[in-house]
């Protein structure tokens, strides 16, 4: 009984304290303003700060060139742009230029231009390196993933839209 008596007078009492409110201090003497008693407030933990959501960039899907876009281009474009071919034949007057990726060959057949000094694309060639894919082939996605590769795809999206 004496266990019962003693949880209960620990509950009143801490029942007593919280439901109390301190008094207001007194106005010193010298004070114009008198300060009003206010209820105390209970302890909750602060509102969590709501975090803007992230910024969600633009994402643009990435632009298909037709493999044609080197048409016209000169033998110093395409060396600039791809580098050194795979393989370089050359039956004159053409050369074939041939750049193999792990799932494609592209052929870039040049001829001499108007001036004579430099070689320039006159037709592209694009087909799988398997048996499978021989003819069954996204040539314009083989193209444009050999672009990426290479780092080539800005060099003929900046020429096309100049």
């Amino acid at each position: 009984m004496k266990a019962v008596s003693t949880a209960f007078l620990i509950m009143a009492l801490g029942l007593g304290a919280c439901a109390q409110t301190p008094p207001a201090p007194a106005a010193k003497s010298g004070d114009q303003k008198t300060v009003a008693a206010t209820p105390a407030k209970p302890m909750t933990a602060p509102a969590p700060k709501k975090q803007a959501p992230p910024a969600v960039a633009a994402i643009k899907p990435p632009i298909l060139l037709e493999p044609e876009v080197v048409v016209g281009r000169s033998d110093a474009e395409i060396m600039k742009a791809f580098g050194d071919p795979n393989m370089r034949r050359k039956d004159s007057p053409a050369e074939v230029w041939q750049y193999l990726t792990p799932g494609c060959a592209l052929h870039l057949f040049f001829y001499p231009g108007g001036s004579g000094d430099s070689l320039v694309v006159r037709y592209i060639a694009i087909n799988g390196r398997s048996v499978a894919s021989f003819s069954d082939l996204d040539r314009k996605q083989c193209f444009n993933d050999h672009l990426r590769a290479v780092g080539a795809e800005e060099a003929f999206i900046a020429k096309k839209a100049s």
